[in-house]
C-alpha cells in the first residue's frame, strides 16, 4: 500500500551530494540529506563517522510526529541499515538500492585488491579518480555536484570499508526493499541477492542497470512509498 504521509528520508552514496535526488524533489513530506564531508556537512568529527551519524538520523527519525521510511544508496543503504539495526520507533520501511553488508568482499561488495588501489588513487589524484569513480558508478562524472572535502571523505569511505553487517540482517523485523543493477561496477548485486534471503521481511528487485538504477527510472523507488 503506498503511503504519502510518511517522511521519506534520502541517503546518497559516497563521493556524491543530495543533489543526486534531484528527480525525487517533488515527493511530499521528503529530507534529502548530505552524508559527512559531502555538500554542506562539513563540520563533522572525522572518527566513528558513520555511527554519530547513524545515531543522530535515529534522533531525527524519533523526534518526527510522522512514520518514516529511509531510502538509501550505497554507502547510504548501508548507513540506513545500521540505523535500523537501533530499532529507532518511528522508522516503518527501508528502500536500499546497491546495498552492501560487507563492502571488503569480492562477491558481497567489491574486490578488496581493487579497493586497496583505489583508496592509493584517492591519496594521488583525489579530483580526477573521485569524477573517474562516478563515471564508474553512473556512467557519469557528474562534475555539476562538488567534490566531498578530501580527508573527511576518505576516513568515511575507510570505514564503510570495515562495515561487517552479514551477521546482523536477520535482526531487521520491518519491510526492506532491495533494489539492485546487474551491470553495478561498484557492488557486486550478488550482495542484495544474498541479503534478500538473510532479512525476514524483504523484497529484492533486480534490474539491468548500473549502480544507481533510480537515475534511469524513478519508479522503482516510489512505487514503493
Amino acid at each position: 500500500m503506498r503511503s504519502l504521509k510518511i517522511n521519506k528520508i534520502f541517503i546518497h552514496g559516497w563521493s556524491f551530494s543530495s543533489k543526486i535526488w534531484e528527480g525525487f524533489k517533488n515527493v511530499p513530506d521528503s529530507y534529502f540529506l548530505e552524508l559527512p564531508f559531502h555538500g554542506d556537512n562539513r563540520e563533522y568529527a572525522d572518527n566513528n563517522i558513520i555511527e554519530k551519524f547513524s545515531d543522530q538520523l535515529c534522533e531525527k527519525i524519533n523526534s518526527s510526529n510522522k512514520e518514516t521510511a529511509l531510502i538509501g544508496w550505497s554507502l547510504g543503504a548501508s548507513v540506513s541499515m545500521l540505523t535500523a539495526l537501533k530499532k529507532p520507533e518511528k522508522l516503518k520501511k527501508l528502500i536500499l538500492i546497491g546495498f552492501s553488508p560487507k563492502f571488503m568482499d569480492k562477491n558481497l561488495g567489491h574486490n578488496p585488491v581493487f579497493v586497496k588501489a583505489f583508496m592509493m588513487a584517492l591519496k594521488t589524484d583525489f579530483q580526477d579518480t573521485v569524477y573517474n569513480f562516478r563515471k564508474t558508478a553512473v556512467g557519469n562524472p557528474y562534475k555539476n555536484i562538488p567534490l566531498p572535502e578530501k580527508e573527511g571523505s576518505i576516513n568515511l569511505l575507510r570505514e564503510f570499508i570495515k562495515l561487517d553487517l552479514t551477521e546482523r540482517l536477520g535482526d531487521i523485523e520491518i519491510p526492506v526493499f532491495l533494489i539492485h543493477g546487474k551491470k553495478d561496477r561498484i557492488i557486486n548485486y550478488q550482495a542484495s541477492i544474498y541479503a534478500n534471503e538473510k532479512i525476514k521481511n524483504s523484497h529484492l528487485i533486480l534490474t539491468q542497470s548500473h549502480h544507481a538504477p533510480f537515475l534511469e527510472d524513478k519508479t522503482l523507488i516510489t512505487n514503493l512509498l
